[in-house]
């Protein structure tokens, strides 16, 4: 847990690519003239979307990979994950859709929730990541049972009703099929940090445009790449980003006439510190939920910030603190940079 603060200014990642850019053109023609320097950014095949897709909507027990198109970058790898989440925005819509709404069934509203928390956390970690391919795998449920062999499946004590058996099967395949497509050796230093559904109040209080799928892939403690995805919207939004391979990739709401100064806040109520900060740097509350949905509304500038001093989870933060500096953003420590203004990043590794 910890407090964040994070603004973007794509200027700046733009400055540094272009530096790369001259630097790995040099050590090109270095390679060129038989000297044997590090690979440029960007390397590894890159698979045409419409053709993932296509394998990817075939029959049962096909695989969806064939020989020599592995996914072995993180752009390909990103491309992966979007997909995933494409196939899982179909039921998380299916399961949203069946909610009451009503507060005198809270209960059951708070039920559905759990089971499409659990089933897309599942479906990620064992049938698109699992087989060893990375280093660890940090999800938020992972305290909880979750039971998808067969069916009745289960997530807790709660049954997953029939009437979702056919969509969960399918999302199994696919997920399945595409991690077959990740090569088992690229991503061995990489630990991945999943929010299944982050903004659970908004899930269940018909809030769902506010939610996201967080995924992030951390390397030595530092986040290196991520996808933030909100699956109730249709067409469902998202972005994706990896600054180490120039990837900033995004399919955001443009909608609405954003604040000249606004700061993103929580839906509910917010501390002292906040308001007087507000206050004093004449900003404008914008009220939304979920921590992932804030970092996209920061990309959209429907808020110049977004600082939380309630602590925030590592599943919370990781994949967008990839995608916000790959835009030339920044996330950090708010302790640390209101203590020396330093901006100091969050540690991501797998607890022991």
């Amino acid at each position: 847990m910890g407090n964040t603060i994070s603004y973007c200014d794509p200027s700046v990642e733009e400055k540094k690519w272009e530096e790369e850019d001259a630097a790995a053109a040099k050590r090109q023609s270095e390679r060129n003239t038989g000297s044997e320097v590090g690979k440029p950014c960007c390397q590894g095949k890159s698979k045409g979307k419409e053709e993932e897709k296509e394998q990817v909507g075939k029959g049962e027990g096909e695989e969806a990979t064939m020989a020599g198109k592995s996914v072995a970058s993180k752009k390909e790898l990103l491309g992966v994950c979007k997909e995933a989440c494409d196939v899982l925005s179909v039921f998380v819509r299916e399961l949203y859709h069946s909610l009451s709404g009503d507060a005198g069934k809270l209960k059951e509203d708070k039920s559905v929730f759990t089971i499409a928390d659990g089933i897309v956390q599942e479906t990620l970690k064992t049938h698109l990541f699992g087989g060893g391919k990375f280093e660890a795998v940090v999800g938020e449920e992972d305290d909880a049972s979750i039971q998808l062999d067969l069916a009745p499946y289960k997530v807790d004590d709660l049954v997953v009703p029939d009437k979702y058996n056919a969509s969960i099967e399918t999302v199994k395949e696919r997920l399945a099929s595409l991690g077959r497509t990740i090569d088992p050796a690229a991503f061995r230093d990489l630990t991945i940090f999943i929010d299944p559904i982050d903004g659970t109040r908004e899930f269940y209080t018909k809030l769902g445009e506010q939610c996201t799928i967080c995924i992030g892939f951390a390397r030595g403690g530092l986040p290196v790449a991520g996808v933030v995805y909100r699956p109730v919207p249709n067409p469902a939004t998202y972005a994706l980003g990896c600054a180490e391979e120039k990837v900033a990739e995004s399919v955001l709401d443009s909608t609405g006439e954003p604040p000249v100064r606004g700061l993103l806040t929580t839906n509910g109520s917010i501390s002292p510190f906040i308001s007087s900060l507000m206050a004093h740097l004449e900003y404008e509350r914008v009220k939304s939920g979920g921590a992932g949905n804030k970092m996209l509304m920061v990309l959209e500038g429907k808020g110049s910030a977004y600082i939380q001093d309630r602590g925030v989870s590592r599943w919370d933060t990781c994949g967008a603190q990839a995608i916000l500096e790959a835009n030339g953003g920044v996330l950090a420590k708010l302790s640390a940079f209101a203590e020396s203004g330093k901006l100091e990043s969050y540690q991501y590794r797998e607890s022991k």
